[in-house]
């Protein structure tokens, strides 16, 4: 009885164990997938200017009479 109880709980650990080192390998996967996407994201927006910035700079090249 004792040495069934023990298989069946180092079953139970195993399959514990297997279950979490797959989820781990899962988001492993999922960060490098981010990171892969963060780097183009940062290259593709290094390239091209900002929205944010293109209309600070139109006003910036606006004309002193436009601009009062």
């Amino acid at each position: 009885m004792s040495t069934e109880y023990i298989w069946e709980t180092f079953d139970s650990l195993f399959k514990t164990v297997h279950r979490q080192s797959t989820r781990v390998e899962e988001l492993e996967a999922r960060i490098i997938d981010l990171e892969r996407r963060l780097e183009e994201r940062n290259a593709t927006t290094n390239t091209k200017p900002s929205a944010a910035a293109q209309p600070f700079n139109a006003v910036n090249e606006m004309p002193a009479e436009r601009a009062a």
